[in-house]
C-alpha cells in the first residue's frame, strides 16, 4: 500500500503547483483595448510599434508578438492581452536624435476588434 501513496502524493502536489502557478500567472497579465500605432520598420527610419493603453503610450519589447496585417494601417483598435515591464525601452529610431525612452510592455496576444 505504501509505495502506492507516495507517487499518488507526489502527483497532487504537482497539480496543485501547477494550477497555482497559472493562477500567479493570470493575475500579471492584463487585458484591454488599445490602440497599435505603425510608425514604419525602423531599418527604414520608422520607430516600429507603439501601444497606447488608457491615454499611456508604451513600446513593446517582442514587437515579433504582433501579426504584420497591422503594419498595414497607421493606428488599429485591438483587444491586447499583455504584461508591463519594470524597466523602460530606450529606442534610438526614426530621424531624431534624442533617445526615445517609454514604458515598457510585452505583448501576449493581439485580437483585432
Amino acid at each position: 500500500m505504501k509505495p502506492i501513496l507516495l507517487p499518488a502524493f507526489l502527483f497532487l502536489i504537482a497539480s496543485c503547483q501547477q494550477a497555482t502557478r497559472q493562477a500567479e500567472l493570470a493575475q500579471l497579465n492584463q487585458s484591454t483595448t488599445a490602440t497599435l500605432y505603425w510608425t514604419g520598420e525602423i531599418a527604414a527610419d520608422g520607430c516600429g510599434f507603439e501601444v497606447e493603453i488608457a491615454g499611456k503610450r508604451y513600446l513593446p519589447e517582442n514587437e515579433e508578438a504582433i501579426p504584420q496585417k497591422y503594419k498595414t494601417q497607421d493606428s488599429s483598435s485591438v483587444h491586447l492581452t499583455y504584461k508591463t515591464l519594470p524597466e523602460p525601452i530606450d529606442r534610438r529610431c526614426g530621424m531624431l536624435p534624442q533617445p526615445r525612452i517609454m514604458p515598457a510592455i510585452r505583448v501576449l496576444s493581439v485580437e483585432a476588434l
